[in-house]
């Protein structure tokens, strides 16, 4: 029996990265799962996870990945974790690029939630709201020019802040959880265009950065970000919520 057996769980971005070791950790802790990607991972099947293939910003998709919810138990659990990077010097920015960041990772995930938590109030049974932030919300990065990113980052923060308050009547917590430097897919797409805008070798850029920047000097694993995941979906935090956790090897504290 795992910390998170017969509760329901919908997670978002789960074809991949973060949100697919958070999918793949919640079934190891017991949980019932509806994992909403715009892929969806075909080798990751089990009687107690239902795919839903759509985008967070469609209303429809999101009401399907309730209903299948629904169909296990009810919502008990929403990770909204997906999201898409952008680097890209602040004045290069448009209307356009700024917009799509901002439409899928906070207008996205404010949709997801709220349509958990519409569930979760009908029910009456209280429940998680979680979302995946980003150090890049919490400071200026030089490094790495991502200014509509950051802003992204830093408003889904202060939107489970928000979401704590006013939701705590119906028992409902909301915490935000804030990478670092996790080895996914996106992280090493936007190392990439990164490298290409200062005329460097990718891998010199990482091996420099984590040499000089992340106290552990290593790059975090998805399945470390899902283990902090899990914990706040359990019931050992009750009695947490309104907060950002960081996890990223240390990189702040410096």
């Amino acid at each position: 029996m795992g910390i998170l057996s017969d509760k329901v769980a919908i997670i978002t971005g789960a074809g991949n990265g973060i949100g697919r070791a958070t999918v793949e950790r919640f079934l190891r802790e017991g949980a019932k799962v509806v994992a909403l990607d715009r892929i969806i991972d075909q080798t990751l099947q089990d009687p107690r996870l239902k795919w839903v293939k759509g985008d967070v910003t469609n209303e429809h998709d999101l009401a399907k990945a309730v209903e299948l919810a629904k169909d296990f138990g009810g919502v008990d659990i929403c990770v909204a974790n997906a999201g898409v990077g952008q680097i890209e010097r602040f004045v290069d920015g448009t209307r356009a690029s700024w917009t799509r960041v901002i439409d899928v990772n906070l207008v996205g995930v404010m949709m997801t939630l709220q349509a958990a938590a519409r569930a979760m109030i009908e029910a009456g049974k209280g429940g998680r709201l979680l979302a995946t932030a980003s150090i890049a919300g919490l400071r200026g990065e030089a490094h790495a020019p991502s200014t509509a990113y950051a802003a992204s980052k830093g408003a889904v923060m202060a939107l489970m802040r928000a979401l704590s308050v006013e939701l705590a009547e119906y028992g409902i917590t909301a915490n935000a959880v804030a990478p670092g430097q996790i080895d996914t897919v996106m992280n090493a797409n936007d190392l990439e265009v990164m490298s290409a805008m200062i005329g460097r070798k990718a891998t010199d850029v990482r091996a420099e950065f984590l040499k000089n920047a992340v106290p552990l000097q290593r790059m975090g694993a998805p399945a470390e970000v899902a283990g902090l995941f899990t914990y706040l979906a359990s019931s050992d935090a009750a009695f947490v919520t309104g907060s950002t956790f960081r996890i990223d090897g240390g990189e702040l504290a410096i």
